[in-house]
């Protein structure tokens, strides 16, 4: 592993407020032995999870019309998986890897026996969690309660760089509209700036 990643590595377990030791990620996962994912690959994880060290993962599913709709982008720093931790139910989504990704797998049985035993790392997990129930929360409410332009300039907010990074069709799944309702509303915005 190049000292690219390991300082990504390190910059995470800064991130993850002091739960999570060099020590315990080093139980977790391998950081030797990465895994490549080319630009616009299916990801398949089979009961298995990982770290994603480079690159932009997008979940999506099909809706009753067969329409794709992209419901969380995954980047660099975050973990994700095919299925929960604690129990059998599988996401109800597909992933597809909008750049070439370059993740480490999650050792999911060592895992959950330190969450366990280590109450650092529950901590953290506990974290992992409400940070990703209160992002669903913040999505849903703004779905309902804003504009699509104030959707996408908190979109924008959170992820600066998103515009260079996805697509223009991916974004506009992802805050509820049409590609050309996204484009209206970017032009809107460099016009008024």
């Amino acid at each position: 592993m190049n000292d690219k990643f390991v300082s990504k590595i390190d910059q995470m377990l800064k991130q993850y407020n002091g739960y999570i030791s060099r020590e315990t990620l080093n139980q977790l996962v391998d950081i030797h032995k990465s895994i490549v994912i080319p630009k616009g690959d299916l990801i398949s994880a089979d009961h298995k999870s990982f770290l994603l060290l480079s690159g932009i993962i997008r979940g999506y599913y099909l809706d009753a019309d067969g329409n794709d709709v992209t419901h969380m982008f995954i980047f660099e720093g975050t973990t994700y998986g095919s299925d929960f931790l604690t129990t059998d139910k599988p996401h109800m989504c597909s992933f597809e890897a909008l750049e070439e990704c370059i993740a480490v797998e999650i050792n999911r049985t060592v895992l959950l026996e330190k969450i366990k035993s280590d109450s650092s790392l529950m901590m953290e997990y506990i974290h992992m969690l409400e940070e990703a129930l209160k992002r669903k929360i913040l999505r849903e409410t703004s779905l309902v309660t804003k504009t699509a332009t104030e959707r996408y300039l908190d979109l924008k907010k959170e992820y600066p760089d998103i515009d260079n990074r996805v697509s223009q069709a991916h974004i506009a799944s992802y805050i509820g509209i049409s590609p050309v309702s996204l484009s209206r509303i970017r032009r809107v915005i460099r016009e008024e700036n």
